[in-house]
């Protein structure tokens, strides 16, 4: 059975409420909200994503990029 992982739109919808919530969507923060589930390699690709594609996001949330 093959395992499914977290997709860019989960990711990305969990960061935009983040950001919505006036908290800072961080690799740990966004797989917490997932349930504990992706890899934080699979989760921090897809944010770059997502920051990439805000540029704006990105910068009200002073762009970090830790866990």
């Amino acid at each position: 059975m093959a395992r499914i992982g977290v997709t860019s739109e989960q990711v990305s919808a969990v960061a935009d409420a983040l950001i919505g919530e006036g908290k800072q969507a961080t690799i740990r923060a966004v797989r917490e909200r997932l349930g504990d589930r992706g890899s934080p390699n699979t989760i921090q690709k897809h944010l770059s994503a997502w920051r990439d594609a805000r540029p704006m996001a990105a910068a009200a949330e002073g762009v970090q990029n830790f866990v």
